[in-house]
């Protein structure tokens, strides 16, 4: 595996991205960052977000555009965008101390000279200095301010530089004029930062912006000399530091990792559920007192997309973020021992269901990393096998002593075929018997007793697949290439994944357009609980929904639709405590009794006391189970559909194998059986 092959996966998730608003600011500010400080009061870390960002915060509070306030997403909802100049100003006023950071790093060898004492080339000069180069700036007026020097509120401004100043060494031979750059012939790079039509020696038609390189590789331009504004020269300070400094190693100029294009907008979110909040007013001017700065900082929406985090189970008990998971299921595939692995509970936790892919912004499928990552473990064989054991032992039933196909009783092959996935007789063999006699009587169908694979692929294990798939495609063509009928929404979504070129259509919609159905109504108003692999099988969905209608049920929907009951992805061993806050999850999610198509998502509500019964329950006017069949009558019921339909439709007996300790009588009280159904460990295991 290479970093990508992991990373790929999340590649368009923009969680970590800076807000909307900071894509505005020249500074490039994390005002997400600094809102969160100074909404808690914290000033001295606002202050210090505010300063290292802006350089001269002073300066900045007093004579930014605010470009941010035009991207604010409070004002997707018709409110006010954050005071965030005003907040500036607060920080500044309420922080206890001001005084610069003093970096002890050894100093540079390198010398730099920078033409111009404006904000600009101060700007450079600080983030040069702070790196321990030894810097010179040359100006020919006799102080520093440049452009500023001509505001009414200098004394403040250069108050602000001076303080900023006061922590690094730098040479200041101001009254001195370059005239021209042989004179800084010493010097190992220069940064002509002159002002607005100040001299460029010639220089300035081969500036590039997004170095501030020219034709001169020891040349550098910036500020306004160039065009830009006022809080743009400023703000090239940083960057401009940071090239200059690949340029002293390296001796070639070249961009640095972690910029962004202050032209884009980056992502605007959804605000569904936000609740409008004036703008705080100052009441004095004095500006923001700490209670009105820590207020108005808090309407701040602090923007991010954490979407799936939230509304995820297993992503919020983990609280990884994205970006971090894929990197760590690369790191753990490198990993020799299961102890130096970091990422193996989560991605056996996860439920597979692609929720989060549905309610992403950019369709980021984290099921689909945690997928990827089950598949690279087995495949590597590192690997946890206790986690998928019991259900690959299950899958190997199904499709050896539980398999049964055939086409209609004395026919070779059919138009349709009935395939009721390994579940469905065992949680109550009159679902297959029921299903296949109206099926049988009205498209003279066929019938194959097998697994869809699920397991394999949820256990990762594409060679069991793949040799499953062949079989599963022979059973078909030996059939006749019959359009297939699914009474289980995780089968069908298994056969369009693996075998697409199946037809395939849902029990339920032959049901719901059968005037001989006529559906009992156990419930005068019920909800439908949709399970997450028919999200994108509407039809089935539907027609779920035309039955109880049919019976005279009054329907309520759900807040949320196919969220997973907690079964899929066979995550309840891997992480139980998990599985039981789903599955309660689920069952609370409706105050109706729910009217479930998965027996899967029956027998779990089952277990959490919700009233529940199966539409074909409703169908066939069937009795609805009292109780969840134990593990080991599970078995039992799909052996007796097996045996009930080899009679019938080839008219051959069955007989189970039969093993040297079946015979072995074992008293299990209720209490115990639950335990072993709740550890998966059956009665043939224990014989």
């Amino acid at each position: 595996m290479k970093m990508e092959d992991a990373t790929a996966y999340t590649a368009r998730c923009f969680n970590g991205e800076p807000a909307s608003c900071s894509f505005a600011c020249p500074f490039h500010l994390d005002i997400r960052s600094f809102l969160e400080k100074a909404g808690k009061g914290r000033w001295t870390a606002a202050y210090k977000e505010l300063r290292n960002a802006v350089v001269f915060p002073v300066i900045v509070s007093m004579l930014c555009e605010q470009p941010c306030r035009e991207r604010c997403q409070r004002t997707l909802i018709g409110d006010e965008a954050i005071a965030l100049q005003e907040l500036e100003k607060a920080v500044i006023k309420h922080v206890k101390t001001r005084k610069p950071d003093a970096y002890f790093i050894p100093p540079k060898a390198q010398s730099l000279a920078v033409v111009g004492a404006g904000p600009a080339g101060l700007s450079c000069a600080l983030n040069l200095a702070q790196k321990k180069y030894s810097v010179t700036v040359f100006d020919q007026e006799e102080s520093w301010g440049g452009s500023l020097r001509e505001h009414p509120c200098f004394d403040r401004f250069d108050e602000d530089i001076a303080l900023q100043f006061s922590a690094v060494d730098v040479t200041f031979q101001l009254n001195t004029e370059i005239t021209k750059l042989e004179e800084l012939n010493g010097f190992h790079a220069i940064y002509l930062a002159t002002g607005r039509g100040g001299d460029s020696f010639g220089l300035l038609n081969s500036w590039e912006p997004d170095l501030q390189t020219t034709s001169n590789p020891r040349v550098f331009l910036g500020g306004e000399l160039c065009g830009v504004s006022l809080m743009e020269g400023i703000a090239q300070g940083p960057k401009l530091s940071k090239t200059l400094e690949v340029f002293l190693q390296t001796g070639k100029a070249s961009g640095t990792s972690g910029g962004y294009d202050k032209r884009d907008c980056g992502h605007y979110l959804s605000h569904d559920d936000a609740v409008p909040v004036p703008m705080v007013i100052p009441s004095s001017e004095d500006g923001y007192t700490e209670e009105e700065a820590k207020q108005e900082a808090a309407r701040c929406f602090l923007c991010d997309c954490e979407i799936c985090i939230t509304s995820c189970e297993m992503l919020k008990r983990f609280r990884k973020k994205p970006h971090r998971m894929a990197v760590e299921v690369f790191t753990d595939s490198q990993a020799a021992t299961l102890s130096s692995r970091s990422i193996t509970r989560e991605t056996y936790s996860c439920n597979i269901c692609g929720y989060c892919k549905s309610i992403c912004p950019e369709d980021v499928d984290m099921g689909a990393l945690l997928q990827f990552s089950r598949t690279a473990r087995m495949n590597g064989g590192i690997h946890p096998p206790a986690l998928h054991d019991f259900w690959l032992r299950e899958m190997d039933f199904a499709s050896t002593e539980g398999f049964f196909a055939s086409a209609p009783k004395g026919e070779e092959t059919c138009e349709y075929a009935f395939f009721p996935g390994c579940q469905l007789g065992a949680s109550n063999p009159e679902y297959v018997s029921k299903s296949y006699e109206f099926l049988y009587r009205n498209y003279n169908a066929g019938l194959i007793l097998d697994c869809c694979g699920a397991p394999a692929y949820w256990a990762g294990d594409e060679a069991r697949m793949d040799l499953h798939k062949e079989k599963l495609y022979k059973s078909w063509t030996d059939m006749g290439k019959p359009t297939l009928i699914f009474a289980c929404a995780t089968c069908e979504s298994v056969f369009h994944r693996f075998l697409p070129e199946i037809k395939r259509i849902s029990l339920y919609e032959l049901l719901a357009a059968a005037d001989e159905i006529t559906p009992v109504s156990p419930f005068p108003a019920a909800s439908v609980f949709d399970p997450c692999a028919a999200r994108e099988d509407h039809g089935m969905e539907q027609s779920v929904r035309r039955l109880a209608q049919k019976a005279g049920i009054a329907l309520r929907e759900l807040p949320e639709k196919n969220r997973c009951c907690g079964y899929g992805g066979h995550m309840r061993i891997a992480n139980p405590a998990l599985y039981d806050e789903i599955s309660r999850n689920r069952a609370e999610a409706g105050t109706q009794p729910y009217i479930a198509y998965c027996v899967n998502c029956r027998e779990v509500f089952a277990l959490q006391q919700k009233a529940c019964v199966h539409i074909l329950d409703m169908a066939f006017g069937l009795e609805a189970a009292a109780k969840v069949p134990s593990l080991q009558e599970k078995r039992d019921n799909s052996l007796k559909v097996k045996k009930d339909l080899m009679k019938n439709m080839k008219e051959e007996d069955f007989e189970a194998a039969v093993n040297d300790w079946d015979g072995l009588n074992l008293v299990i009280g209720e209490a115990l059986q639950k335990e072993l159904d709740r550890k998966l460990i059956s009665a043939s295991d224990l014989r």
